[in-house]
């Protein structure tokens, strides 16, 4: 995994447990899947929604968070590469309806 671009990405400190690694045991290139907005907390739903599935992800990006409390430009989210088709499918999929 590439060091990820700020330390609020790296809170979560058994992320790199649940990361995959490659044939030689390093973690897993990551991949940019999103860039979400902070303000509405769906950043963190989606989060917690990737790793229901088992999608390892963390979130990126604090440019305001200090000033503001939350990152206005929004957070990149990140999974490994190779979970990035599944976790963009599981993102595009149609709500079900409501019974």
């Amino acid at each position: 995994m590439e060091q990820a671009k700020d330390f609020w990405s790296m809170a979560d400190h058994s992320l790199l447990e649940r990361w995959p690694t490659d044939a030689d045991g390093k973690p897993e290139k990551a991949e940019k899947l999103i860039l979400q907005s902070e303000l509405d907390g769906i950043a963190d739903i989606t989060l917690s929604m990737l790793e229901s599935f088992g999608i390892p992800a963390f979130k990126v990006g604090t440019q305001c968070k200090v000033i503001l409390g939350f990152a206005g430009l929004g957070v990149e989210i990140y999974v490994p590469a190779s979970r990035l088709e599944e976790a963009k499918t599981l993102l595009e999929a149609p709500e079900a309806a409501a019974e």
